[in-house]
């Protein structure tokens, strides 16, 4: 028995492996950590450029209420979204139309539904870390209303919401494309119901005829 096995806890053990796996199955895309880099460094870069350009200028003391209530309208924005991306997780790949996939058409179908499930585990996992860095900037706020800390903590705030939005106005493309491979695969599935009708109805002909 490893020394995991007597400190780790088997969810965090069982995590670890999801973790693996799902990183195993996205990482079979070419140049993946570039991607990846790029898709998470352009959206979070534009917000904090955004909000350095806006401000131009480190926050002042007698303007942090305005900004507070910014920052705790970031935090309940990100919480929905961070629900909702939950919900979306526990019903990817659970739909009727996979049960209709022929034997070749599954493994594409798994890879494609595991894929999915680690880009939106990557935007629940941005999401969880914004409403962070929020409650930070707000505890950060309250100790201390004026401090390069705290301007920092907002810029990086105002990055991950961009972040967090530019990533989920690909959950319903993500959604469509999910339904659009059970469509591909129900409209294969009917046409061999009909070519196997069709084929048993000539051979009924071919038995009266004969």
């Amino acid at each position: 028995m490893s020394l995991k096995d007597w400190l780790l806890p088997d969810e965090l053990q069982s995590a670890s492996t999801a973790s693996m796996r799902l990183f195993a199955a996205a990482n079979q895309t070419s140049h993946f950590w570039l991607k990846q880099f790029t898709g998470m460094a352009v959206p979070f870069g534009f917000g904090v450029a955004a909000g350095v350009l806006m401000l131009n200028r480190l926050i002042k003391p007698s303007e942090m209420e305005d900004f507070r209530e910014i920052v705790v309208g970031i935090l309940t924005f990100v919480s929905v979204l961070a629900g909702f991306m939950v919900t979306l997780m526990l019903f990817t790949g659970r739909t009727a139309g996979a049960g209709s996939l022929s034997v070749g058409q599954t493994p594409k179908y798994i890879d494609k539904v595991t894929y999915l499930l680690f880009s939106q585990a990557l935007t629940l996992a941005v999401h969880i870390v914004c409403a962070a860095v929020c409650l930070i900037w707000l505890l950060l706020n309250a100790i201390e209303s004026a401090g390069v800390a705290t301007t920092v903590m907002f810029f990086v705030a105002l990055g991950l919401i961009v972040l967090s939005m530019a990533r989920s106005l690909l959950l319903p493309f993500q959604i469509y494309e999910v339904h659009q491979f059970e469509f591909e695969s129900l409209l294969e599935s009917k046409i061999a119901e009909r070519d196997e009708r069709l084929a048993s109805q000539r051979a009924q002909q071919g038995r009266s005829l004969t």
